[in-house]
């Protein structure tokens, strides 16, 4: 008898979650615009885009993909031809890569507003890979921006308005089309991130990813806005408040969003040291003699451990070093030679390009949650990558008269176990300040259920008020949300608000 092998429902129910999975990504297909066979059908697809009877979306493929044929031969005198740039002028749209529509960036599983406005044109997303430069994503960097077609003469012309130059928001530019959120979705998306869980558990195969990202082309005219994620997170969590705040004119045309990512179980003194590098690079790449103002008043955004690397930015090392510190006989107070990993990690003074930190939801006194079990117990399946062990433990090894094992020693460094309110890192931060000349805000989770608590006695089921809480700060809000509050709208229109008093 030949028996009938039966699917079992949990090989149905997984097949179900990867097509679904699959077909509400928007990372397949690559909805690049495809180019024309030749550069003669780019005028005859031009003027059937203007053409009274041809449909919205023949018109608009008409347009990518004229645009695209245009970058992908990198030729001037076809581009000037057929192109005529309405942008910054540090910016030139032959440089990018691809083509994709806005209209085809798919939108499901987006929960949050779509920012878009009704006109004339179609709106694109100008698409650039570029493996020489550290700070963007392997997807790419893009460009939002609006190809109107202009019938002049013989030729067609489209004239391509850059969506993020101040100049195009004035009253003369006519009533273009714009989509602020489709470069937002289809990047977040698309990039390759740390993950949030496995990362935390084996960071060695992560450590190549830890840097700053930019979104769009760098822009020298704009003040850089750091975001840097908090613990079991990636860049992906500030995606609610890059697009709400980048729909905002005033916040759109003087600032640019970066983000920091980093595998969120190492240590922190780590962490910050390469935070610490990615902004030195950055001013070396782009304010090599200081001169831009813009990129000396950087403000940092950090939320829960983020908020605590951007402290670390602001702040001078404690002069007590912990007991287990690998450092020289001869002298147990000096720093080593500069090149050495614990000199960079627990030796540092205030960046002075930092001109405003604003702390949501962070743990300046440590949190409980450290001391529980079941962190206890995530703590312990930590594994410090390679280079990190490898450089202190040698140092260990050659200083006998340290009271504590190596494995002690790691432990310690360890991310959650540094935000033990008894932690060497939290107890170093309440005896160094943060530096007198950098501003600062708080932003601060008081619980959804609080009722009738005292201020000092509520907490985001994470970090309690007290503890997020720091007198000298220049502005503070509490919001009744749980430990997420970067995602809350309240939170978000804060720092909007913030930014705009820091440009002023």
């Amino acid at each position: 008898m030949i028996r009938k092998i039966r699917t079992a429902p949990t090989s149905k129910a997984l097949i179900f979650v990867i097509v679904t999975t699959v077909t509400s990504s928007c990372s397949l297909p690559s909805r690049h615009a495809k180019v024309f066979n030749s550069e003669q059908k780019i005028g005859s697809a031009l003027i059937d885009s203007i053409a009274p009877d041809t449909e919205k979306f023949t018109s608009e493929r008409n347009v990518s993909r004229s645009l695209a044929t245009l970058i992908k031969s990198k030729d001037k005198e076809l581009s000037q031809k057929y192109l005529q740039w309405v942008g910054r002028k540090e910016i030139d749209p032959l440089s990018f890569n691809h083509v994709v529509r806005s209209s085809a960036v798919i939108r499901t599983n987006w929960s949050q507003e779509w920012h878009q406005k009704e006109g004339s044109g179609t709106p694109l997303i100008l698409l650039k890979k570029n493996r020489t430069d550290q700070f963007i994503n392997e997807i790419g960097e893009t460009l939002p921006v609006t190809a109107v077609v202009k019938s002049t003469g013989k030729n067609p012309k489209i004239l391509l308005y850059d969506l993020l130059d101040p100049k195009n928001e004035q009253v003369k530019v006519p009533e273009i089309a714009r989509d602020y959120t489709a470069p937002i979705n289809y990047l977040t998306r698309r990039s390759k991130l740390i993950p949030k869980v496995l990362a935390i558990i084996n960071a060695n195969r992560y450590m190549n990813r830890i840097g700053l990202r930019r979104m769009n082309p760098y822009d020298p005219n704009k003040i850089p806005v750091i975001l840097v994620h908090g613990f079991k997170a990636n860049p992906r969590a500030w995606t609610n408040l890059i697009n709400q705040l980048q729909a905002d004119p005033e916040i759109r045309n003087h600032y640019q969003f970066w983000t920091f990512s980093y595998p969120t179980g190492i240590p922190l003194h780590y962490s910050a040291m390469r935070l610490r590098k990615e902004l030195q690079a950055m001013q070396k790449k782009y304010d090599p003699t200081g001169m831009n103002p813009n990129l000396q008043k950087i403000v940092l955004v950090g939320h829960s451990m983020g908020g605590i690397l951007s402290r670390l930015m602001v702040s001078k090392n404690n002069k007590e070093l912990p007991p287990w510190l690998p450092i020289p006989n001869n002298d147990s107070r000096s720093p080593r030679d500069s090149g050495d990993l614990a000199t960079e990690m627990f030796f540092f003074n205030p960046q002075k390009f930092i001109g405003r930190v604003i702390f949501i939801a962070t743990p300046h006194r440590g949190t409980k949650i450290a001391s529980l079990k079941v962190s206890r117990m995530v703590n312990s399946i930590i594994r410090i990558p390679i280079e990190i062990q490898n450089s202190l433990l040698s140092g260990l090894r050659l200083n006998p008269d340290i009271p504590f094992e190596e494995a002690t020693a790691l432990m310690k460094m360890k991310s959650i176990d540094s935000v033990h309110p008894n932690s060497y890192l939290i107890r170093s931060m309440q005896a160094e300040p943060i530096s007198s000349t950098v501003p600062f805000h708080s932003i601060i989770g008081t619980g959804k259920f609080s009722g009738d608590k005292p201020l000092n006695e509520r907490t985001d089921l994470i970090v309690s008020y007290q503890s997020a809480h720091l007198k000298d700060a220049q502005s503070e809000l509490t919001v009744p949300a749980w430990h997420n509050l970067h995602k809350y709208d309240e939170t978000i229109t804060e720092v909007g608000e913030i930014l705009k008093k820091h440009n002023k």
